[in-house]
């Protein structure tokens, strides 16, 4: 029994014989069912034909027990083998798995024109749709994704409407408003403003999410891009 290995070895220990480092690597081997090297196995099954009397306990039941513990440490080590045997050969499977991918992704882009097209970045476009948009530049988020001609749009509008607040908190448009409009008009340029300006980044981020699906399983740009 393999209890019966780790006793024995914890018996040697116990009584200083044979190297007390090496008999303590090999007890945290066995305790812990790593692999345990043919030399070492050597080592314990000498050990125990030198100290037989140490090793030899009123408490077991087989009296032949300690006859087996070579054959125990065999066992053990074989089925350290086999497991990573198993743990490559799980190993070698994942990498022909990726392999797999890599090549139907080779295949599907040659099928498509030999140009693939790459996923956006959701970050960057969040990043680019909440700074340069705090600055009027609004849409910049679209147009990363490939939204251009959205992208533009937006951007314009926003350009605009920066432009008439300007010119409104400046004076420059005193005479274009009417009087009833003096004291509502900063709040509508705040909604007309910051509105869209919210509303670009979560359409930006929808639609890059978007892309990103469409290119992930085709390997090519939306065609209502």
């Amino acid at each position: 029994m393999s209890y019966d290995v780790i006793k024995s070895v914890r018996q040697l220990k116990a009584s200083g014989k044979g190297d007390i480092a090496r008999l303590s690597y090999i007890l945290d081997c066995l305790e812990k069912g790593r692999h345990l090297y043919l030399s070492d196995q050597r080592y314990i099954e000498g050990l125990l034909d030198t100290y037989r009397d140490i090793v030899k306990s009123p408490s077991v039941v087989d009296p032949h027990a300690y006859s087996n513990l070579g054959k125990d440490l065999r066992e053990i080590n074989e089925r350290l083998e086999n497991f990573l045997q198993f743990k490559s050969i799980g190993e070698k499977r994942r990498m022909d798995s990726i392999l797999t991918q890599k090549s139907d992704y080779t295949s599907k882009s040659s099928r498509i024109g030999g140009k693939v097209a790459q996923p956006k970045n959701e970050d960057i476009t969040l990043a680019l749709s909440i700074v340069l948009g705090l600055i009027s530049l609004q849409g910049i988020g679209h147009v990363y994704i490939g939204k251009v001609a959205k992208g533009v749009g937006i951007l314009f509008a926003s350009l605009t409407i920066s432009a008439v607040s300007i010119s409104y908190f400046l004076g420059l448009m005193k005479n274009f408003i009417p009087p009833f409009l003096n004291d509502y008009l900063p709040f509508i340029l705040f909604g007309i403003y910051f509105g869209p300006y919210i509303l670009q980044i979560f359409d930006s981020r929808r639609l890059c999410i978007v892309y990103n699906t469409y290119v992930a399983e085709n390997y090519a740009t939306p065609p209502w891009w």
